[in-house]
């Protein structure tokens, strides 16, 4: 992209050139002169920019792949095996520390009682199986 905003100050500046334009001459001459000089300069600074972002970019894509080396060295190639992808998960506020937590569905089938693995409060009891009839039967 500076390459093509180069080759446009330097077309300018040919342009103020070939019309004889000096700083020496003109008040409007001089103005005109500075603000190419002042563009030249832009494109310079641009162009440094650029070689600098350029060589950050490298550096940082450098910096990514030794952290990737590192984490599949601790946790392993792939850090999502562990995960089971069928399971679904229940969002739940702890009515207690008001922390999101989160369980598997099946744990709500498997388990009795479910304590907040914040707090340790009981988040979630179930009910006896007589308490549920006795709740359907006033109803």
């Amino acid at each position: 992209m500076n390459n093509n905003l180069g080759e446009k100050v330097s077309y300018i500046k040919g342009l103020a050139e070939g019309l004889g334009l000096h700083k020496e001459d003109t008040k409007e001459a001089r103005i005109l002169m500075n603000i190419i000089e002042l563009l030249e300069d832009i494109v310079d600074a641009i162009n440094e920019l650029e070689t600098s972002q350029a060589e950050q970019d490298d550096y940082l894509d450098a910096l990514n792949e030794d952290l990737t080396d590192i984490q599949n060295d601790i946790y392993g190639e792939d850090e999502g095996e562990d995960m089971d992808e069928d399971a679904h998960y229940v969002e739940v506020v702890c009515p207690h520390c008001q922390e999101t937590v989160y369980f598997e569905e099946e744990a709500f089938e498997e388990e009795d009682d479910l304590a907040c693995p914040n707090c340790g409060k009981l988040i979630y009891q179930e009910e006896d199986d007589d308490e549920y009839d006795q709740d359907e039967n006033e109803e």
